[in-house]
C-alpha cells in the first residue's frame, strides 16, 4: 500500500515528522479537488442470456455489443449490432488474432487478495480471461518490495521509503523526494503510474481517483507507440484501506470495465494481463504501540543507535509489518514476540533466519540455492507435516532442503505461503540494509505512526507473512498463466524476456 506516513516512531517531533504532517494537511486540502475523468463503458450489462452477455454502449436502451460465450462461460467472440435490430452485423472471433501481433496491456493493481478475484471469476466475471492463479508476494508484503521484485530492479537501500541507514547513523527520508517527483527505479519501467503525491490525495476521495486512474490507463494504452503497456494503478490500495470489501468490489468492477472498453473499441485485438502486488486482509484494523514492550525489556527508542540498548523503529503506515534496528536482535525479537498482537518475529543469527513466536522457535537456512525450515522448539510456521510430505514425495532431501518450486507447490495454500524462501530473501538481498528484526502482526492489528490515524480508519491492511496479505492473483488472456507464481516470475511468464530488457 502506498503510505502517507512512513517514518520511525521518534521520542520527540523531528523535521521528518513535522514535514510529513504538513504534507498530509496539504494533501487533505488538495484532495478535495478529485479528478473527473471516467471510462465510458456501461457499469453493468443490459442482460445476460445463455451463452451471451449484452451491453448498451451508446446508452439508448438497446443492446449493441455482446460477448458470445463458449460452453465453459468464457468469451469466444465479440458481436456488434450496428443497426440494433437484434442481429449481429459484425462478429470477431478472438481466436483468429495472432497473439504476438496485437498490443498487450499489463495492468498492475495495488492490494487485491486472490479470493475475491477467484470468486468473481467463478461467478462469470472477467469472462475474457483464463482462470486466475495465485501469486505470492515477497516478505514484507508491501508495495515497494513487491514491485521491485516484479520489475527486476536493483535492491532498495532499505525496505521502506523512510529507513534507518546504519552507516550514516540516521533515518533517511526517501519519501519527500518522491512526493516532489523523484521516481523509484521500478517506477521508471512503467508507461503509466500516478505520482506519489496523487497516491496521497487518493486517500481523501479514493473512488473518484480510482475511477480516474482507470481512464488514464486507457489513455496510456491508446497513446503508447509501443505494443506493450505497463500500467500501475495505486488507488485500489486506498479503496481497500478505507472501504474494505466494498472498496475491493468497486475496484474490480472498474478494472473489468476498463478491459471491456478496450476489447470493445479494439474489436478484441488486444491482450490483457492483470495482477496485483500483494493481498489484503479485509479486517478492520486497530493500531498498536509496541514501544512499552521494548521499554519494559530495557530498550530505548531512538533515531540512532548509540549503544546496545538503543532501538530504531521502521514503520510503514498502518500495516501488519514493522522492522527494528538494534544491536541485540535476539533480545528484541523475544520481547516483541511476547506482544499479544505480534504473531512472529524474525532475525539473523549468522546467516540463518531465526523465527520466534510466543511459544516456538525455528530457523531457515540455505544450501546450494535450496532452503530448509528446521523447528527447534514447537513449530511456529506449522510446516513439519508439510516437510514430511515433501520428503515422502522426494521433493525434499533427507536434511529437509527443497527447491523453490517444491516449496511454492507445497505451501501456496498454507497459512504461511512460501515462507522459508520469502524469509531468507527478506534478509539476504531484498534490500541493502534490512532491519535486524522484522515482525509479522496478527490480522486486526497494525503497528504504525499514530498521526496517520487522523486521516484514515483502516478497514483492511497488509504487510505480514500470512496467506491473506501475501497472496494475490494474476489473470491473463495470453494463455501463458497455468500455475501459481512468485512475484519475480510474473514478467517472464506474461512476456518472456521482458525482465531482461534494459531499464530506461
Amino acid at each position: 500500500m502506498p503510505s502517507l506516513a512512513r517514518y520511525a516512531r521518534l521520542p520527540r517531533p523531528s523535521r521528518i515528522v513535522r514535514g510529513l504532517i504538513g504534507s498530509l494537511t496539504l494533501i487533505t486540502l488538495v484532495g478535495c479537488f478529485a479528478p473527473r475523468e471516467r471510462l465510458m463503458f456501461p457499469t453493468a450489462p443490459l442482460r445476460r442470456d445463455a451463452g451471451a452477455i449484452s451491453y448498451d454502449v451508446n446508452g439508448d436502451g438497446k443492446a449493441d455489443f455482446t460477448l458470445l460465450l463458449d460452453s465453459a462461460g468464457r468469451v469466444r467472440s465479440l458481436a456488434y449490432d450496428d443497426d440494433q435490430d437484434g442481429r449481429a452485423d459484425r462478429v470477431y472471433d478472438l481466436n483468429e488474432y495472432a497473439p504476438d501481433r496485437v498490443p498487450h496491456l499489463i495492468l498492475m493493481l495495488d492490494s487485491i487478495p486472490f479470493g475475491a478475484v477467484d470468486a468473481r471469476y467463478r461467478a462469470g466475471g472477467f469472462a475474457c480471461f483464463d482462470p486466475p492463479q495465485k501469486v505470492v508476494a515477497p516478505f514484507p508484503s508491501l508495495t515497494e518490495p513487491a514491485f521491485n521484485e516484479i520489475l527486476h530492479t536493483p535492491p532498495r537501500p532499505g525496505i521502506l521509503d523512510q529507513h534507518y541507514d546504519p552507516q550514516a547513523g540516521r533515518i533517511v527520508d526517501d519519501l519527500t523526494p518522491r512526493i516532489f517527483g523523484r521516481l523509484e527505479p521500478w517506477e521508471r519501467r512503467l508507461d503509466y503510474r500516478a505520482s506519489a503525491s496523487e497516491w496521497g490525495m487518493a486517500f481523501v476521495d479514493p473512488l473518484a481517483w480510482m475511477r480516474a486512474e482507470m481512464a488514464w490507463v486507457k489513455r496510456a494504452v491508446d497513446e503508447n507507440p509501443r505494443s506493450l503497456t505497463l500500467a500501475y494503478v495505486a488507488t485500489t490500495s486506498a479503496m481497500l484501506s478505507k472501504f474494505g470489501e466494498t472498496g475491493l468490489r468497486q475496484s474490480l468492477d472498474e478494472a473489468e470495465r476498463l478491459c471491456l472498453q478496450l476489447m470493445y473499441e479494439r474489436r478484441g485485438a488486444i491482450r490483457i494481463s492483470i495482477f496485483a502486488d500483494h493481498g489484503h486482509n479485509l479486517v478492520p484494523t486497530k493500531n498498536v504501540d509496541v514501544a512499552p514492550a521494548l521499554e519494559a525489556a530495557g530498550f530505548r527508542l531512538r533515531d540512532s543507535l548509540c549503544d546496545d540498548r538503543d532501538v530504531v523503529l521502521e514503520l510503514d503506515g498502518l500495516t501488519t509489518y514493522f522492522g527494528v534496528h538494534t544491536r541485540r536482535p535476539p533480545e528484541v525479537a523475544e520481547a516483541l514476540a511476547r506482544v499479544q498482537q505480534v504473531e512472529l518475529a524474525f532475525y539473523l543469527a549468522g546467516d540463518r533466519v531465526i523465527i520466534r513466536s510466543v511459544s516456538g522457535l525455528a530457523y531457515v537456512e540455505s544450501r546450494s540455492g535450496r532452503v530448509r525450515y528446521v523447528p527447534i522448539e514447537g513449530d511456529p510456521l506449522e510446516l513439519s507435516a508439510v516437510i514430511e510430505r515433501m520428503r515422502q514425495a522426494r521433493q525434499a532431501d533427507a536434511d529437509g532442503f527443497a527447491s523453490d518450486s517444491a516449496w511454492l507447490e507445497a505451501t501456496v495454500d498454507h497459512s504461511w505461503p512460501d515462507a522459508p524462501r520469502r524469509l531468507w530473501d527478506a534478509f539476504h538481498g531484498e534490500s541493502i540494509a534490512p532491519p535486524k528484526v522484522m515482525c509479522s502482526v496478527r490480522d486486526g492489528f497494525a503497528v504504525g505512526k499514530r498521526a496517520y490515524e487522523k486521516y484514515i480508519q483502516m478497514a483492511s491492511t497488509h504487510g505480514g507473512l500470512n496467506q491473506a496479505t501475501s497472496v494475490t492473483f494474476v489473470i491473463s488472456t495470453t494463455g501463458r498463466v497455468t500455475q501459481p507464481l512468485r512475484s519475480r516470475s510474473l514478467l517472464r511468464t506474461l512476456e518472456p524476456g521482458l525482465e531482461r530488457e534494459p531499464h530506461p
